[in-house]
């Protein structure tokens, strides 16, 4: 049963990816179904015979989701916001909700539950000897196919995405996804597992030469020397990859996590030589590959960021300004889950001919729709993960457990150091996938 249901979850994820990111609610509804049926089917096995030897963690996830479902309950008027009520009775209506648009907060309210199911998924199949080795190779691939896909379209010119013509990021390398902002965190997210796991075969292969299991002419044809030249070339491709896409902050955000990911390995059983080893020939499969593709187009991105952030009132920092006003009127149970696109509207002063759909930082946003207190409570419980897990790495002895810990610490510090500018935790396929991330993160921890 474990197997069948590691199989399905697996196949979502790829499907998520693949449609878009999982911005296409069609091919999406396909991952939905899958996983939400893996859930129905574990819950009726596991019936009579409670789950032993499980961590689960409740409190956070169901109050998240007990928050959303009393954002969508009808109430009467008058309990609510003095202005939400009298527009209420001018329409005649004796009943409203928090929630400004209750439509997208139960559309998101089943995305919520898709990865709450996703997260107890993994935490079940994960009982089984072997899960998750299969489990992180499986999302190693994904990031590796993701990137040769995106190369492709970045060194040929062939634009498409499977049978779809790109319209936007012509000249950027997007994989499967419509925005490169959000294909750069994808892989940033897969990015630090194969960092992680290179410099546990570079450990194996020094631990091998002192033993005197592999002399200098023996050296190049040991064992342990085909997963480290293989590990390090996928990282490579990975980060080549995401600096194509021309995603400053995703590029900033992989920079960031593989600081982390390098000082962290330094206190645990890799050498300094050996962590200088794995860092120096990544970093110079990186250099090698963008001076011989160009970096130019790369360049260029970076030096006009000044001259858009100098333009008043034409910069994510204005959104961001609306986006505090929106939060003060709101502070408390906010706007409703999925609604800051309606509940912008009543306090922009920039891009007034355009639709601003997201606040560009996942915790502003966050904090708009379900209100400060629940935006702490969610993204402190993030942060507690991440810090529950670098103390378990500092205390592990060298195994492929302690790799795939330092993975996910990498993967996580990623996408909430890209949250500061971005909004990929609000696109299905990389939030399904930072799900599965935090979930392998709470095992190790």
């Amino acid at each position: 049963m474990r197997r069948i249901a590691e199989a399905g979850l697996s196949t979502a994820l790829w499907i998520a990816v693949f449609a878009f990111g999982g911005t296409s609610p069609p091919f999406f509804l396909l991952t939905q179904f899958i996983i939400l049926g893996l859930g129905v089917l574990v819950l009726s096995v596991s019936v009579g015979t409670p789950i032993a030897g499980v961590d689960l963690p409740l409190f956070v996830p169901f109050s998240l989701f007990a928050l959303v479902l009393l954002q969508i309950i009808p109430i009467p008027a008058f309990p609510g916001p003095r202005a939400v009520a009298s527009r209420d009775a001018l329409a005649g209506q004796s009943i409203h909700t928090l929630s400004l648009a209750p439509y997208q907060t139960v559309s998101h309210l089943l995305l919520l539950v898709t990865y709450l199911t996703a997260f107890y998924l993994v935490l079940w199949i994960c009982e089984q000897r072997g899960a998750k080795r299969r489990m992180v190779y499986s999302l190693l691939a994904l990031g590796t196919f993701e990137a040769f896909y995106g190369l492709v379209q970045y060194l040929t010119g062939w634009q498409q995405i499977f049978f779809y013509l790109k319209k936007y990021y012509v000249e950027d390398a997007t994989g499967t996804y419509i925005n490169r902002n959000h294909f750069a965190g994808f892989l940033e997210m897969a990015l630090p597992f194969a960092i992680a796991l290179g410099l546990r075969s570079a450990g194996n292969l020094r631990r091998a030469v002192q033993r005197g299991e592999a002399t200098a002419r023996r050296l190049l044809s040991a064992p342990e020397m085909i997963p480290l030249i293989g590990l390090l070339f996928l990282a490579v491709v990975i980060f080549a990859a995401l600096i194509f896409s021309r995603s400053r902050m995703g590029i900033l955000s992989a920079l960031s996590s593989l600081i982390v990911v390098l000082a962290l390995a330094g206190s645990s059983s890799p050498s300094k030589r050996t962590r200088a080893m794995v860092a120096a020939f990544f970093f110079l499969g990186v250099i090698g590959m963008v001076a011989w593709v160009g970096s130019d187009p790369v360049v260029t991105r970076f030096e006009i960021l000044g001259q858009e952030y100098g333009q008043i009132g034409q910069n994510r920092i204005s959104i961001w300004r609306d986006t505090v006003r929106l939060i003060r009127q709101r502070p408390w149970m906010g706007t409703g889950l999925g609604t800051f696109s309606v509940a912008y509207t009543s306090v922009q002063t920039v891009f007034l001919t355009h639709l601003v759909d997201h606040a560009h930082c996942d915790y502003l946003e966050v904090a708009t729709e379900l209100g400060v207190p629940t935006g702490l409570l969610l993204f402190g419980s993030m942060f507690w993960i991440l810090a529950r897990a670098i103390r378990h790495y500092r205390k592990s002895q060298d195994s492929f457990d302690s790799a795939v810990c330092l993975g996910c610490i990498g993967s996580i510090a990623a996408i909430l150091v890209h949250s500061l500018a971005d909004f990929n935790l609000y696109i299905p396929a990389n939030a399904l996938v930072f799900t599965v991330t935090l979930a392998l993160a709470w095992i190790e921890s």
